[in-house]
């Protein structure tokens, strides 16, 4: 990894929103705090949280280093909106309270910022999802959202430009595919640092969890872009499709039949591919059958004992 210092790449500041967050802030905070380049400015983002108080007791205990916002409930998209309204940094990091950075994050991926046309940065999050394109335009972002949220750097006179994350509460779970591809779409480079920079790792209940609520959203995020960016029709059909096939496939694997039926029929009338209709079909098997059918499958890929 080359090495980087505050004076050969631009600086950056550091939107931490937090909702029911005492339990993971901390953590994900000195995460921030040990990076090997360190940020010009940490914000808190409380977002009418009802452990707003353990909220800030958590971060008085960084000593000043970290500034705390409070707001009324808005959503994560307001609160991120919030936190970058607070800084003043070319770039802002985006951090949920849940994940963490590696210590080389910020320094691995700064020196990709000095590119005058890249707008948007990213790096991986999973150690099984480290594959990622060194860069995505427009179309291959709107085949597949690559970018996790904690791992993303945006340069701050576009994050501005193009109005930062949309807030209406139909969009939670997808505003912020939605600014990734409003910011390919305008012609800035989307570009990946290799390897593992930090960890995702959502607490159970958080939004990405909500299997149905995401769903929602994707599908809302995909029309609204469809008419506000002129796309053509048939782009924005594929799309509604894919993201009903892929949640319905989910919701199956949760064991949420009715709603993967429900999600997964109109692409399935519209396109009736083989796939899905083996999703339709599984959907309508009684749970004691596919749990047998899971715990077969798995035992089938146990290594077997030495005899």
């Amino acid at each position: 990894m080359a090495s980087s210092s505050p004076e050969t790449v631009p600086d950056y500041a550091v939107v931490i929103p937090a909702y029911q967050a005492a339990a993971t802030l901390a953590r994900a905070l000195d995460s921030v705090v040990a990076q090997t380049l360190p940020p010009r400015q940490i914000v808190v983002v409380d977002d009418g949280s009802p452990d707003g108080d353990e909220v800030a007791r958590i971060v008085a205990g960084y000593g000043g280093a970290v500034d705390l916002l409070r707001q009324p409930n808005g959503g994560p998209a307001s609160a991120r909106n919030a936190g970058v309204r607070a800084t003043s940094a070319a770039w802002v990091a985006f951090l949920d309270a849940d994940d963490t950075w590696l210590p080389h994050k910020m320094q691995a991926q700064m020196p990709l910022a000095t590119d005058p046309r890249a707008g948007l940065l990213h790096g991986g999050a999973r150690e099984d999802r480290l594959a990622l394109p060194a860069e995505m335009d427009f179309d291959l972002l709107w085949r597949c959202n690559r970018i996790c949220t904690s791992m993303s750097v945006v340069r701050r006179d576009v994050f501005d430009t193009l109005g930062g994350f949309f807030e209406a509460r139909e969009l939670i779970g997808a505003e912020d595919y939605s600014l990734w591809l409003r910011i390919a779409h305008a012609g800035w480079r989307v570009r990946a640092c290799p390897g593992l920079v930090g960890r995702y790792t959502p607490v159970e209940g958080s939004l990405t969890s909500r299997i149905e609520r995401c769903a929602a959203a994707e599908i809302h995020n995909a029309l609204t872009l469809g008419e506000q960016l002129s796309l053509p029709a048939a782009m924005v059909a594929w799309k509604v499709r894919v993201i009903r096939t892929e949640f319905a496939r989910h919701l199956i694997h949760v064991r949420r039949l009715q709603p993967a039926r429900h999600l997964l029929l109109p692409a399935l009338v519209a396109r009736p591919t083989l796939e899905r209709i083996s999703l339709m079909s599984i959907s309508c098997m009684p749970v004691p059958v596919l749990d047998m059918r899971r715990r077969l499958r798995a035992r089938g890929r146990r290594p077997h004992p030495c005899p």
